[in-house]
């Protein structure tokens, strides 16, 4: 047994020693510059930094979207905010509402940018499910990503374009009241209430 590992141990010292051999005829028939090694620790250095910095740019980016869609969040929150309790007809509260929206948004232009905001009401005649949509766009990465579908011909395949909502109703304004109290007395048919509907301010309808 001993005799058959010994053979054994020569054969794969002998087929070493023949494959360094062979090995080192090739390396001998390269050219000068072939053989050179320097530059190589170099070249590992800047392979491994650009998946490194890939995707160290990636998550910075992704941190810039979602901070970013928390603020618009809130942005949307103020301006439905805003659309619920600002006094007078329905068309200032509208007004009001984007004079806020566009406060908040001027603070991250560059950012994020196509900012959009619209009015809507989940249900007809029920004034407290109106609320406010808000819609921006949005870079996912700043660099060309090649694992993101394109959602358009004219448009990057970085490119998100974002909504966020928020419902917290309308409350009726000035001009809501008096048109309501105005009807009211109209079917009442009694004098002498126009000095009455005239001074009924206090949204209390």
């Amino acid at each position: 047994m001993r005799r058959n590992a010994q053979r054994i141990c020569e054969a794969e010292g002998r087929s070493n020693l023949i494959d360094r051999a062979r090995t080192a005829r090739f390396v001998r028939r390269l050219p000068g510059c072939a053989r050179n090694c320097r530059g190589q620790a170099a070249i590992e250095f800047i392979v491994c930094m650009v998946v490194v910095f890939f995707f160290l740019l990636f998550y910075l980016s992704l941190c810039i979207l979602l901070v970013t869609s928390e603020y618009m969040d809130y942005a949307t929150f103020m301006a439905a905010r805003t659309y619920k309790s600002a006094y007078g007809s329905e068309q200032s509260q509208e007004a009001n509402a984007r004079t806020v929206f566009d406060s908040y948004t001027s603070k991250v232009q560059g950012v994020a940018r196509q900012f959009s905001l619209s009015f809507i009401q989940t249900q007809p005649g029920d004034e407290q499910t109106k609320g406010v949509e808000a819609s921006y766009t949005m870079d996912l990465f700043y660099l060309p990503p090649i694992f993101v579908g394109a959602s358009g011909a004219d448009v990057p395949p970085s490119v998100l374009r974002l909504t966020t909502e928020s419902h917290l109703g309308r409350e009726p304004g000035f001009e809501d009241c008096h048109n309501y109290f105005e009807g009211y007395v109209r079917q009442l048919n009694v004098p002498g209430m126009d000095r009455f509907i005239d001074e009924m301010d206090d949204n209390g309808c």
